[in-house]
């Protein structure tokens, strides 16, 4: 059973492989083509009829390098027929593909299943041989038995194959056939990679607009930086400006306040003289008055002695 039909990407990126144990798991293929990139998935050949394992699978890698190194250098496993450990045998590999197109040439010649030449040969050689003995055939009973024919289509490009009929007109109309389909499939592609080319530019487009704005935030956060800065060397010299003038203010209050005390230390001293100077008047003026009233006690007395030894010139005499 293989895969569904899909593009050409995902059969250049698909190998085919046998054989296989009966107990073969998918755990185990995985484990033993792991070793040559990622794995997206693997399938398990069966029957149709009864479900059983072919001994053959298909693997899908990520991408095709995977794929061709796993058929340039198959992988081995222990063989299932020997209890040695150390007999092993390597398993066949090839691409999808390669292996779709020898089962077609298998089937048209009527060789055995998987591609095998064997098995199938029998038949087809029954089957001729029958048609010699029973006698001289028509040209449609000719026709039947398949001969070899033109090279499949698809086989330089790495598509699917498809036979060719050997008739004109049929080969003509399914040329034809194949062409539409051909052409079906590229504008798919150049509609996938049309898609792919406009999602890759509007990617790139919101890319250089972010990287813009990124540059845009750099510039607004080094302007808001180099502001910063500036206003701290500004919030510096004022903080200078102000120390200084705190200095000076001091020293200009030291100056006023000695020259305040000094100025009113000769206030008080001027005040001083002239309280002084006040007391000298007071006094000076006490002194005069009394001077004054001493001379007119002197006059009064004197006249009045006058008048008495005028009077009583007798009585002076006694009194000395």
């Amino acid at each position: 059973m293989a895969f569904p039909s899909e593009d050409s990407a995902v059969d250049a990126r698909t190998i085919y492989a046998k054989p296989f144990p009966k107990s073969t798991t998918d755990e185990y293929v995985r484990d033993l083509f792991g070793i040559y990139g990622s794995i997206r998935r693997v399938k398990l050949r069966r029957e149709a009829a009864t479900n059983s394992f072919r001994g053959s699978v298909y693997v899908e890698f990520v991408d095709a390098a995977s794929a061709h190194a796993a058929v340039n250098s198959p992988p081995q496993q222990p063989r299932a027929d020997s209890a040695a450990a150390s007999t092993h045998q390597r398993l066949h590999v090839m691409m999808k593909p390669d292996y779709e197109r020898k089962r077609a040439n298998a089937s048209s010649s009527g060789g055995g299943r998987d591609g095998g030449s064997g098995g199938g040969g029998g038949g087809y050689a029954h089957k001729r041989a029958r048609h010699l003995n029973e006698g001289p055939a028509t040209s449609s009973q000719r026709q039947q038995f398949p001969r070899p024919g033109p090279p499949l289509l698809g086989e330089q490009h790495g598509m699917t194959p498809v036979s060719v009929s050997e008739h004109p007109h049929q080969q003509i109309h399914q040329w034809r056939q194949i062409a539409e389909e051909r052409g079906a499939t590229v504008r798919s592609l150049e509609g996938s990679l049309r898609k792919e080319l406009e999602e890759n530019q509007r990617l790139h487009q919101r890319l250089e607009e972010a990287q813009q704005r990124a540059q845009e935030a750099t510039a607004r956060e080094a302007a808001a930086n180099q502001k910063a800065l500036t206003r701290d060397v500004e919030i510096g010299s004022l903080k200078g400006e102000i120390a200084m003038l705190r200095t000076q203010n001091a020293a200009q209050l030291e100056r006023q306040s000695a020259a305040h005390k000094t100025r009113i230390a000769d206030l008080e001293a001027s005040v001083q003289r002239l309280k002084d100077s006040l007391l000298e008047k007071e006094r000076g003026e006490r002194e005069l008055r009394r001077a004054a009233s001493s001379k007119g006690d002197t006059g009064g007395a004197r006249r009045t002695g006058g008048a008495a030894s005028g009077n009583d010139g007798g009585g002076d005499l006694d009194d000395l």
